[in-house]
């Protein structure tokens, strides 16, 4: 029977195809439908997990490189650097260098990195230096969203006051089929 069904719905279908377009305008074209959408939807389900297998082979893949690279260079990488101490390097604020014809040997001076206990901090500056602290204001939507309600294209308080800052936009409804 269920055959027959979509026998029936296939020809209705290819039938109106032919005079100027497709109708859902019964229950069966629309089950129809939704069954093509669900069977769309488990391909695209499918298609995306063997994407995500092989994106996950690729990182594994990019990872083993990366070690084997670092593995077979950093003897010689320490080599070099220990090279680089008995020559005559061309010195500057920020690094040392030594070319090479394939390439340049370098040393760069980093800056300190500052590890920062940001209470601790806020604490001592609002005891000696008050003009470093920023203080940033943001609404707090959540809340005073529940004493609001819409008047045309307006945010009205409790008390009937226009909020300024605020504007309705309205949307259209979300057409949404589950499957």
């Amino acid at each position: 029977m269920e055959e027959y069904v979509k026998y029936i719905v296939d020809e209705a279908i290819s039938e109106q195809e032919q005079n100027g377009g497709f109708i859902i305008d019964t229950d069966e074209k629309a089950e129809w439908a939704l069954q093509k959408i669900s069977q769309e939807k488990t391909d695209c389900e499918r298609m995306k997990a063997v994407c995500e297998r092989m994106i996950e082979s690729y990182k594994i893949k990019i990872e083993d490189a990366q070690t084997r690279y670092e593995n077979n260079t950093s003897y010689l990488k320490g080599m070099l650097q220990r090279y680089m101490d008995t020559v005559k390097t061309k010195d500057s604020k920020t690094q040392k260098t030594y070319a090479l014809p394939s390439g340049k040997l370098k040393i760069k001076y980093q800056q300190p990195e500052y590890v920062r206990d940001d209470e601790v901090l806020i604490k001592w500056l609002k005891e000696n230096k008050v003009s470093y602290i920023k203080t940033k204001e943001t609404p707090d939507w959540s809340n005073l969203k529940k004493l609001l309600s819409v008047s045309g294209e307006k945010v009205v308080d409790e008390n009937g006051e226009i909020v300024e800052g605020v504007t309705v936009v309205e949307r259209e409804p979300v057409f949404e089929v589950e499957v």
